[in-house]
């Protein structure tokens, strides 16, 4: 049990590290597409004035000559015509020969070199940019070639049949260029071409940027400045770990739930070696009257202890690598979807992740010994068990209230003074340990007063209910880790809950159209619906810069229709609200604005106007709800803005379906698909939910992986302890009680265990609730919504819980219930 333990903990530990390890090389090196040396990066200010070939054009002739320029475009792949990927790949171009001919190029100094003075110029990380050099250069000479990560190659290969005259193309048939595998963790869902190639393949692809490559003065950054037109912008490559900031909080809950699964496990390793010791009392107790020492026979556990936790460890690590590879297409479409980054394929050091995983994993297990090896320690003293005096027992008592009002009153202290994630986490930590000191110190008191409502006709359930009085002091490690499993299932489950519900009322809410069109292009979709009858409400939005942060500006219409349509977390009380915001006196900004940048209702900002870009200052209306974005937002009056500066990508239209069908028509006829951009309000709310759910798979496999160690922890208590209740079996046995009563009763009495944890698990499972809702994800994503608890998922929790511990603990007592009567009588003789 306890190698079994130490193994789940250490795969879930492993696979999360490498999760989170790739994703940060990955945005460590974002927009730096295998180009070394890229110190500044020229984008468009605007989402509707597009960077053009003519703008770098005119840059290269000014004398800005360390421009590189890159191209994308989003496409899936093709063979016989039939498409073989199921999400678009980036097929990003860049200008090979500009690049080559860069004085850096040759002898290229990495960007991570250039912040960290004490790097060696032969490390790595120099190494791995000479070969991606030497696979840029083979880009635009003889064979056009491709670059592109060799799990992404892995993934389209494995679409392909056998048959080798297939060949990867675009969707008109062209063929893709030669793909050449390399692994780096700047190549995520990208496959990286030359330029001129990608144009051949995709000439409708669009600049995403110019990469500054080398050093700057201070006077060529002023002059280059100076040479751009007012439609880009020179962005420096270190904000880059904007990203990097904005996934932290992904990465810190991922790995709370992998830390806080690992801590159920240690729990069960206390539990497996107290029973272990138990087991070998009789045998350790020999070894002490041959005149073998306790402490050698306490070296001899620890050496065991060490070496089952070096080999769950290795087997974990290579079982966390297989499971990151899983989860990696799940956890790259989350990311990419939540924060709109590209997330790479990290490279990982077996011998690194093996040394630190064990490290962790040793440090755990030797700690968890502690308690067993002292008792161990206090067993070997004595010729024979002795049970704990009162007054023992009064001082276990009162240092288990004492560490439960230390834990909480800590706890309490964080979580209203505090507001670093990592101390947030460490409060919730905290109040999990006070419910298991609770638990503890209420076990006995529960179960008597459960023992009175069983009626004196059954007294068999009396017996039972008694012998888990009993056992609860046997299986107190057992129940707090299922204790721990039931207080996160509880708090996760409901976390999840409300914020399902929540996300469903406001998505509910402000889809009030009756269709939604999603096209960022041409042709306009409110010129195609003229004379069609069909009303057509457009969202302009410009990205601009405030307080250093790029944010979200937003046109809302302010008809009575789109007002009821509004969620408001907080608005002001003056009734004019909508017609100050209509006469552009007033803005509506989300949570994530007014929490992020520490503004309320009613204060003043100062904002540039959407089409003028003039700074003005506007009044905070009201905070509305915005679940799931990770940019502040705010909201301006339609008329404010201007269809010649701002982007328009989403419609929404009202109207009879006759209507509706028309517009299809024009739309057909335009050439725009409307199968796949048109969507009925129905079914993009069904697709929201369905993007949400997915979103929480990992957290939803780890709650299960947890209560599914947590029972096996009651199992392998139950197999320990068996021969300590057989002569009680045997003699209701002897008495007439059938074999299968005998089993009933004794999964009667653990799964009491468990409904006791569960109750007090409850509580302190909707205090996670509240604590991961009011705190952690306010802290983290800079947005709140309201904590809905729900008596039946709670119920249903329940059943499930009590369902998994029934099926696994059934097990062994089904073993135990088969042995004949008399096996179990010459066993006591």
């Amino acid at each position: 049990m306890m190698m079994v333990s130490l193994i789940i903990a250490a795969a879930g530990l492993s696979a999360v590290l490498v999760i989170n390890s790739s994703a940060k090389q990955s945005y460590s090196s974002e927009q730096q597409f295998l180009v070394a040396n890229v110190t500044y990066t020229i984008t468009s200010t605007s989402s509707k004035l597009k960077l053009s070939k003519q703008d770098y054009s005119a840059l290269r002739v000014k004398g800005v000559n360390q421009l590189v320029a890159v191209a994308q475009t989003k496409q899936h792949v093709y063979v016989n015509k039939q498409r073989i990927t199921q999400r678009r790949i980036d097929f990003t171009g860049i200008d090979t020969f500009s690049l080559i001919t860069q004085p850096s190029f040759s002898n290229p100094v990495p960007l991570a070199e250039q912040q960290n003075a004490t790097a060696q110029p032969d490390t790595g990380t120099s190494k791995a940019s000479n070969e991606a050099n030497q696979l840029i250069r083979q880009l635009s000479f003889n064979e056009p070639t491709a670059i592109l990560h060799p799990q992404l190659l892995e993934i389209l290969e494995e679409s392909i049949n056998a048959n080798l005259s297939q060949q990867f193309t675009t969707q008109f048939g062209e063929p893709l260029a030669g793909l050449v595998a390399f692994e780096s963790a700047v190549l995520g869902n990208d496959i990286i071409m030359d330029i001129a190639e990608l144009y051949r393949l995709y000439p409708d692809a669009e600049l995403s940027m110019l990469l500054v490559v080398g050093d700057l003065t201070r006077a060529q950054e002023d002059a280059l400045r100076q040479f751009l037109p007012d439609n880009l912008k020179l962005t420096s490559a270190n904000d880059g770990e904007q990203d990097s900031e904005l996934t932290s909080s992904f990465h810190l809950n991922l790995m709370a739930m992998a830390l806080l699964m690992f801590v159920v496990c240690l729990f069960i390793v206390v539990n497996a070696v107290n029973l272990l010791l138990n087991s070998r009392l009789t045998w350790l107790k020999i070894c002490r009257q041959l005149g073998i020492s306790r402490q050698q026979l306490f070296v001899v556990q620890l050496i065991e202890i060490v070496l089952l936790t070096l080999l769950a460890s290795f087997i974990g690590v290579l079982l966390g690598i297989e499971l990151a590879k899983l989860a990696s297409p799940t956890v790259q479409a989350t990311l990419e979807n939540l924060y709109s980054v590209e997330v790479g394929f990290g490279e990982v050091s077996i011998i690194g992740l093996f040394i630190q995983v064990f490290g962790i994993c040793l440090i755990g297990s030797v700690c968890a010994t502690f308690i067993p090896l002292n008792k161990l320690n206090h067993q070997l003293a004595q010729t024979k068990d002795v049970p704990l005096s009162l007054t023992q027992q009064r001082f276990w008592n009162g240092a288990i209230w004492l560490s439960f009002g230390l834990f909480a009153g800590i706890a309490y202290i964080i979580l209203n003074n505090a507001q670093a994630l990592w101390l947030l986490l460490i409060a919730t930590a905290l109040v999990i340990l006070s419910g298991c000191c609770l638990l503890l110190a209420n076990y006995p008191s529960m179960l008597a007063f459960i023992q009175r409502f069983i009626p004196d006709r059954f007294p068999l359930l009396q017996l039972s209910s008694k012998q888990s009085l009993a056992l609860s002091g046997k299986t107190k490690i057992a129940c707090c880790a299922f204790f721990i499993a039931a207080t996160s299932n509880i708090g996760m489950n409901l976390m999840v809950d409300s914020f399902r519900g929540a996300t469903a009322g406001w998505l509910e809410q402000r889809l009030a159209a009756d269709y939604y069109v999603y096209n960022s292009g041409e042709p306009n979709i409110a010129e195609l619906a003229k004379n069609t009858g069909v009303n057509v409400s457009q969202r302009l939005e410009n990205y601009i810069s405030f307080q250093g942060k790029e944010m979200q500006q937003f046109s809302y219409p302010t008809d009575e229709f789109n007002q009821q349509a509004m969620v408001f977390y907080e608005q002001s009380e003056n009734k004019n609200l909508w017609r100050q915001f209509e006469q552009g006196k007033g803005v509506l900004v989300n949570q994530q604005f007014a929490f992020g940048f520490k503004y309320q209702v009613n204060d003043v900002i100062e904002l540039p106007h959407p089409s003028t870009s003039e700074l003005s200052s506007y009044k905070i209306l009201g905070i509305v709800y915005d679940f799931g974005n990770p940019y502040a937002q705010v909201l301006m009056p339609f008329d404010m803005f201007e269809l010649s500066k701002s982007k328009c990508c989403i419609y929404a239209l009202q109207g009879a379906e006759s209507k509706i069908d028309l517009l299809r028509e024009n739309m057909l006829a335009a050439g725009v698909n409307p199968d796949t951009q048109l969507l009925k309000t129905e079914d993009l709310l069904a697709l929201s939910m369905q993007a949400f759910d997915n979103t929480f798979i990992i957290t939803d496999g780890l709650n299960v992986v947890t209560l599914l160690v947590a029972a096996l922890s009651l199992a392998c208590a139950i197999i320990v302890l068996m021969n300590d209740i057989r002569p009680q079996n045997m003699l209701i046995r002897s008495m007439g009680v059938s074999a299968l009563k005998t089993q009933l009763l004794a999964l009667f009495q653990y799964l009491l265990l468990c409904f006791v944890a569960l109750i007090f698990a409850t509580p302190f499972g909707i205090l996670l609730s509240w604590i991961l809702i009011v705190d952690i994800n306010y802290q983290a994503f800079s947005w709140t919504y309201p904590l809905i608890i729900n008596p039946l998922k709670i119920l249903q929790i329940y059943a499930t819980s009590l369902l998994v511990v029934a099926i696994v603990i059934a097990i062994p007592i089904v073993r135990a219930g088969k042995r004949p009567l008399i096996e179990d009588i010459r066993w006591l003789n």
